[in-house]
């Protein structure tokens, strides 16, 4: 049974040279951009049989599918379950679902029902429909923590139903779950193990008869890079995990000391942000990936007082295999990109501006190579006051501090990295300080942990647009609408009254907008049984034709065999592939790992040509 969330508030403009102020007291907001608005609302109350009767959550997840739903998950605490909800209309409006890691039979008895999960939680949709037949959807998995452990639950048909895996964490005593999907079939998990120190485990997994099964284990921290490795290994802050579709490279971001062997012992500050890759280097007996984890530095602050600890570093990649890892000091967002597979790295570009002097809990989405969303808690106050103190600079200090959820969107990153448009899409989400620090924050009080650790952004496939969770505090959110029971006038801006909202882009410009002339929609480079296949293929996206492509690797000229696809007309796609193995011995390196520079001409019937040049690697898939 699924109930339906009506849209509690108006669609929130934001147009260029305009101030828009809120029904509650919203700060003016000055934004520079095209208009730009958001639709906000607070999700339903779960079904009956649920653990609990209304909207209770915190700590949201969002994903999307390739059809353009939108999954949303959030915790109701360990023992008390994940609440989900899906919207089929582009964010427009949400249904609740069955609780992911529920136990049946309660909900099945409409009381009060029982799950072992409830803790942290993350959410991931498969990219590849679950089979070939008329009903065929998108797998779901949602992490949940469980106390020792990590539950994993999948869907198999768009939610209705789930099964669940409660120990899905195969090396035990563990926090902070988060998962991505590959493929049809496939997930990974990610998680502390607390019992081995702060190594960050990898599971590996698919469905067995609809029941999420781990298949192989991996250690993000590689050992063999023993620089890396004693800096991070005693202690370190997790962040997310997410695969690139088209090589299946993984990739999972974390905090830490610098790299060092004293570095554990020495330093006093999470001052350096790592990623780890999980380059794909074969195929199991199953057909699955066979991972070996590489790690890179990202950013090291040179100022090793600086703090990266703040909940939580966050990782995407974009349809052209481009990566962006986001942090923040406690101050600001910062944003850093990768075009080689996550080897080197851009220097960090502040992302928040103007009215959000101080911004926390960033997340990312990505579209179209070099577009980008970037949403997080912002404030007007000079800073996150984590203590009442006499003598606060300004007119806000620990009580009275206002937070919102700002989107921030940048569709040119490589070109222009700090041309950033900022849209505050929110009221009050919450007042005072925010506690960063987990379990050890106080429930109450100035500096609390109201909005928990994490917040989320996904976007459509199909329209580009985002989608936003957030939790909310605030009594007068939820004055009118289903949940209007959790608390009183009294307990809001308490734990008392934390929610879990949504608010999703109706206007705008999304992230997938296609460049003009053509897009390399795909390039890969894979061992095959019968050799070394590279794939292309490019869509034209300009007025006119394509008579003829060229394309070279290093270099290199690839005579592909286009099979009468040319010329391309607009709006069409051609694609091409090759075994470079057929080169002459030794025209390019044949090793898996290898990265190579590609360069696309496209020959346009006007008498006009341009060219595109971008990385391909080799992979063992």
């Amino acid at each position: 049974m699924a109930w339906s969330g009506s849209l509690k508030r108006l669609v929130v403009p934001a147009v260029l040279g305009s101030l828009i102020l809120f029904a509650f007291a919203f700060p003016p907001l000055l934004v520079r951009s095209s208009s730009v608005s958001f639709v906000n609302g607070v999700l339903p109350p779960p079904p009956p049989g649920s653990t609990t009767n209304f909207n209770g959550a915190a700590e949201p997840q969002v994903s999307s599918d390739p059809s353009g739903n939108f999954y949303i998950t959030s915790e109701n605490g360990l023992g008390a379950g994940t609440d989900a909800w899906k919207s089929s209309n582009g964010g427009l409006s949400y249904s609740s679902l069955p609780q992911p890691n529920a136990i049946s039979s309660a909900q099945a008895s409409q009381t009060s029902g029982l799950a072992p999960g409830g803790g942290d939680t993350a959410v991931a949709t498969a990219s590849v429909l679950n089979g070939n037949f008329a009903n065929s959807q998108y797998n779901i998995y949602v992490a949940s923590l469980t106390l020792g452990s990590v539950t994993v639950s999948a869907s198999e048909d768009g939610g209705m139903t789930w099964q669940s895996n409660i120990l899905s964490a195969n090396v035990p005593v563990d926090d902070r779950p988060w998962i991505a999907a590959f493929g049809a079939n496939v997930y990974y998990l990610s998680y502390h193990n607390i019992a081995t120190g702060f190594q960050i485990i990898v599971n590996e997994g698919s469905l067995v008869n609809g029941i999420p099964t781990t298949v192989q284990t991996y250690q993000a921290i590689n050992p063999a890079q023993q620089s890396i490795y004693l800096g991070t290994i005693a202690d370190n802050e997790i962040g997310n995990i997410v695969v690139d579709q088209s090589t299946g490279i993984v990739y999972q971001i974390f905090v830490g000391c610098p790299p060092g062997a004293t570095q554990a012992v020495t330093c006093s500050s999470f001052s350096t942000v790592y990623m780890a890759v999980g380059l794909p280097t074969g195929l199991n007996a199953l057909g699955e990936p066979v991972l070996n984890f590489t790690d890179y530095v990202v950013y090291q602050s040179p100022n090793p007082a600086s703090s990266f600890s703040n909940n939580f570093p966050v990782v995407a990649v974009d349809k052209a295999g481009n990566v962006y890892a986001a942090w923040s000091d406690d101050q600001n967002v910062y944003v850093s990109y990768s075009r080689n597979f996550g080897r080197t790295w851009s220097l960090p570009y502040r992302v928040n501006s103007g009215i959000a002097v101080t911004a926390i809990y960033p997340w990312l989405a990505a579209g179209n190579a070099g577009q980008l969303d970037v949403v997080y808690y912002g404030t007007p106050a000079s800073a996150n006051f984590q203590v009442c103190q006499n003598g606060t600079p300004g007119q806000y200090d620990c009580q009275n501090e206002p937070w919102y959820v700002f989107f921030a969107q940048n569709l040119n990153v490589f070109g222009n990295p700090t041309d950033w448009t900022q849209v505050q899409v929110t009221g009050v989400v919450h007042y005072g300080g925010v506690c960063q620090g987990g379990i050890t924050c106080s429930s109450v009080g100035n500096d609390n942990r109201d909005l928990y650790d994490d917040f989320g952004v996904a976007v459509s496939p199909v329209t580009g647009m985002a989608s936003i969770a957030y939790s909310d505090d605030q009594y007068s959110d939820i004055y009118g609408t289903q949940d209007a029971g959790l608390c009183t006038q009294s307990q809001s801006n308490s734990v008392y009254c934390d929610h879990t909202d949504f608010a999703t882009q109706v206007s705008g410009q999304g992230v997938f907008q296609k460049q003009k002339g053509f897009e390399i929609e795909k390039k890969t480079v894979q061992v095959e049984s019968d050799g070394t296949d590279f794939e292309i293929a490019v869509m034209n996206t300009a007025s006119v034709s394509i008579n003829s492509l060229s394309v070279t690797l290093n270099g290199v000229p690839l005579y592909l065999g286009w099979g009468g696809q040319l010329p391309l007309q607009p709006n069409m796609t051609a694609s091409a592939a090759y075994n470079i193995q057929f080169l002459p011995q030794g025209s390019l390196p044949l090793s898996v790992g290898t990265i190579y520079q590609l360069n696309v001409t496209a020959y346009f019937s006007d008498g006009t040509s341009m060219t595109q040049s971008a990385y391909a690697i080799l992979t063992g898939l």
